[in-house]
């Protein structure tokens, strides 16, 4: 669903359309989880954190203004205050359960969640803050702009921490190629 629509829909949910609160909730639940999985991982943590946030934008909702965000970018930066308030409260905080992905989240293919394990596991050797930069402004095409106003930061600096981010995750993922096994190659034309 565009931007456009959403804020449409946010329009009639804000004038008592409870079918249009609902439909806008399940849109911006979809997003929601898949941006807490992303930075928190998953178990309980990323439970709460999804539900205070959509908790939040229920309630939240006849204040939204949508003058300087979307729905979407409204929910991501609520979001994103949920996880950082849980991962400062969370001591024993683990950021991805090892080896599990919940595919339904994603809506992958069985086939692309051991992919997106390998994505998770990277994310979570970024700092939170390069991490959530990157989510924002690579995973849901957030701009800089819009990244800030969710990460309470300004443009540059999230543009900053998403550089410094995508630079580590190619220098994770350089290492990771280097320790594969090379086939054999012998006789194999290219």
């Amino acid at each position: 669903m565009t931007s456009a629509e959403l804020g449409a829909l946010a329009r009639r949910a804000q004038a008592g359309d409870d079918g249009a609160r609902h439909e806008l909730l399940v849109e911006l639940y979809g997003a929601v989880r898949k941006h807490i999985s992303l930075v928190l991982g998953g178990g309980a943590i990323a439970d709460d954190a999804v539900q205070e946030t959509m908790i939040a934008l229920h309630r939240g909702l006849a204040r939204f203004r949508g003058e300087t965000a979307s729905p979407k970018t409204w929910a991501l930066a609520i979001a994103t205050r949920t996880a950082y308030r849980l991962r400062r409260k969370e001591a024993r905080y683990q950021l991805v359960d090892e080896g599990t992905v919940d595919v339904g989240v994603f809506d992958v293919a069985p086939g692309a969640a051991a992919e997106l394990a390998l994505l998770q596991r990277a994310l979570a050797t970024l700092p939170p803050k390069k991490r959530d930069a990157f989510v924002l402004m690579a995973i849901f095409e957030l701009s800089a702009e819009e990244a800030g106003r969710a990460l309470g930061t300004f443009a540059n600096t999230a543009a900053s921490r998403f550089r410094h981010a995508r630079a580590e995750l190619e220098a994770h993922f350089t290492k990771f190629d280097e320790r594969r096994p090379v086939a054999a190659t012998k006789g194999v034309e290219p």
